[in-house]
């Protein structure tokens, strides 16, 4: 099944958490199509918010005692082109959560528009091993899963 064939993730609504930014003339194409890899990089700071929120900010820049946030899988379906100049809107939310891992979805939007949709494994890891979520890192990701439409 395909990424867009779930109907809740084209809705800006089924995602709790959600960010703007203007599209850079440097993320254009030579078609004035936002450039693939600019849309990587806007999906990966929508991750960075996510992790933030659920274990601080310490994680992402200067991570305490082996601990990693490996980025395991991503799969990013292209719906539709965004065109430079404009805005994008990234929205991110939980799918599931394992043991020591969890599901991202993601969807980035022009003009209320989905023109992209991603799902990521994240893996919580110390030294370079799954190592278990804690109580509170469980329910901090598990409040933030996908709004059914």
């Amino acid at each position: 099944m395909a990424l867009k064939d779930d109907p809740a993730r084209l809705l800006a609504d089924s995602y709790p958490l959600r960010f703007g930014t203007r599209v850079l003339y440097s993320d254009m194409d030579a078609f004035r199509h936002l450039n693939n890899g600019a849309t990587g990089r806007y999906l990966e700071e929508g991750r960075a918010d996510l992790n933030i929120r659920v274990f601080g900010v310490e994680c992402m820049i200067d991570p305490p005692g082996g601990l990693q946030l490996l980025f395991a899988t991503v799969t990013v379906d292209f719906v539709r082109q965004a065109h430079y100049p404009g805005d994008v809107e990234i929205c991110t939310g939980v799918l599931k959560v394992g043991g020591s891992s969890y599901v991202l979805a993601q969807a980035a939007f022009q003009k209320g528009e989905c023109f992209a949709l991603a799902e990521a494994v994240m893996v919580k890891a110390i030294d370079g091993r799954p190592t278990r979520l804690s109580d509170a890192e469980r329910a901090a990701i598990e409040g933030l899963l996908l709004r059914k439409a």
